[in-house]
């Protein structure tokens, strides 16, 4: 897996008919989890800190552009840690970022004007995510392309790369959703592998995970 992570201005997006208005309030923004990503809903926790400390977390639903804020936590600088979830008109940002393929992944950020987009995939994904962006127009500029790593802390790092590749092509594609949106067999089908390799993977993957949030 190969880990991209892109610059661009917020102007730059107007290229795709995409405008921030109600941004401008903010100093930064950073997810720091994906709940949910695709092309019906947006769901994330992020911290927002504001250039005005009047604004409050509710500012940020003007618009329609986020269809709920909640705010988790605000620490003695300022900073609110929020749930926020988006419909459509956020999920065309998502449309933008991630193409067909290929995953979001933190640190996704907001700030002095400039987005920047994490994007994980293998050497093919990454390559057709760039030449898309190209032939839109967007200007932007490479912060880091290299091999993906994972923090020892992080508990994706528990995983193999096969059974990571895997778990995020499952959330993604809305295998874990109330109702399933796509079935094992469907799932093995996308990936190119046989469907009782691909519930092994997911049991595994799902067995260490647990395992290492009750160990934290």
């Amino acid at each position: 897996m190969r880990r991209l992570v892109l610059e661009v201005f917020e102007k730059e997006l107007t290229k795709v008919g995409l405008e921030l208005p109600q941004f401008q309030k903010i100093k930064s923004l950073e997810f720091l989890y994906f709940l949910r990503q695709d092309h019906e809903e947006f769901a994330a926790v992020a911290q927002v800190a504001f250039k005005d400390l009047t604004s409050k977390v509710e500012d940020l639903l003007l618009d329609g552009f986020l269809v709920e804020a909640q705010t988790l936590e605000k620490n003695k600088n300022g900073v609110y840690t929020v749930f926020m979830r988006g419909g459509p008109s956020l999920s065309s940002v998502l449309s933008f970022v991630s193409v067909e393929s290929g995953y979001l992944f933190p640190p996704l950020g907001i700030g002095e004007g400039k987005i920047k987009f994490s994007y994980l995939g293998n050497e093919a994904q990454v390559k057709n995510f760039l030449e898309k962006i190209n032939a839109i127009g967007i200007r932007y500029r490479v912060v880091l392309l290299s091999d993906a790593s994972f923090s020892p802390i992080s508990p994706l790092s528990q995983l193999t790369e096969k059974q990571r590749e895997v778990l995020l092509a499952a959330y993604k594609l809305g295998y874990y959703d109330i109702p399933r949106k796509i079935t094992s067999q469907e799932l093995a089908e996308r990936l190119c592998l046989v469907d009782s390799t691909v519930v092994e993977h997911l049991r595994k993957a799902e067995q260490r995970l647990m395992t290492r949030l009750l160990e934290q």
